[in-house]
């Protein structure tokens, strides 16, 4: 996990004599010691909105999932707090990569991926990668960072990589079909689909699905942060799964359609 010190963060209305160098110690602890800040990343950094919100409200993701505002404030706060590498915590894809690999998958798309570099890591691993997020800031920080190679081999569980896959960074809502309509052989998502209301939650969950090609996984990983025993963790999306008819990934090869593969988290 990294974790940013917030001496070292720029606030919300930064003053001309930011220093470039300090900008820079930003992105290292927040992805290791040789990442690097792209120019244009910094001009973001330095144009977002200047009040800052001492209150706790920061640490919700929004409720609107169509508002890209409230969601660059989102993740502007999550790392001017230090929070920002949490969004690796639980990004473990050895499992995955070996599964894609055995069966000759190439393209995913993580939609909802936020500020995450889990998409830089899979194409460092050899995939072709799209990641869909609804915010700009997101998009801007995601993409003009350059992690070190040891950074993303843990998040393919120390995998073989250097193989050259390409990775785009796209802003948009999941729910329009005209965005990164696929389709895609891997489709990830984490913990997204569970912020949408349950009423909603059936008509984002096809969205996503008709991106997915065939065979193909929709990974999907929910976080239940209730969770109690005896009671078993509560996954947002299975019941979709279920009633859709949807086969589960049980670790057997080769894959021959469509199926689910569920991960689901506590704490």
């Amino acid at each position: 996990m990294f974790r940013l010190s917030n001496d070292r963060l720029p606030s919300r209305k930064p003053s001309g004599g930011w220093k470039r160098l300090r900008t820079r110690t930003f992105f290292q602890r927040l992805f290791g010691r040789r990442a690097v800040a792209s120019g244009r990343q910094m001009r973001v950094l330095h144009s977002e909105p200047e009040t800052r919100r001492d209150d706790l409200s920061w640490i919700f993701p929004p409720r609107t999932l169509v508002d890209p505002a409230p969601w660059d404030r989102f993740w502007h706060d999550q790392l001017t707090h230090g929070v920002a590498g949490f969004v690796h915590i639980f990004c473990d894809d050895g499992s995955l990569v070996d599964v894609m690999r055995a069966n000759g998958l190439r393209t995913v798309l993580c939609v909802g991926n936020g500020i995450s570099q889990e998409p830089r890591a899979l194409a460092w691993a050899g995939f072709d990668v799209t990641a869909l997020d609804l915010s700009p800031f997101a998009k801007e920080v995601a993409s003009g960072s350059a992690p070190p190679d040891e950074f993303l081999a843990r998040l393919v569980g120390e995998r073989s990589a250097g193989l050259n896959g390409h990775v785009e960074f796209v802003v948009g809502d999941l729910c329009d079909a005209a965005c990164c309509p696929g389709p895609y052989d891997v489709v990830i998502e984490r913990t997204t689909l569970q912020l949408y209301p349950d009423e909603e939650r059936p008509t984002a969950m096809k969205a996503v699905a008709r991106r997915l090609a065939s065979p193909g996984i929709f990974f999907s990983h929910c976080h239940d942060g209730g969770w109690k025993p005896p009671a078993p963790p509560k996954h947002a999306t299975q019941s979709w799964f279920v009633a859709e008819g949807w086969d589960f990934w049980r670790g057997d090869a080769p894959l021959t359609g469509r199926v689910a593969w569920l991960f689901t988290t506590t704490g």
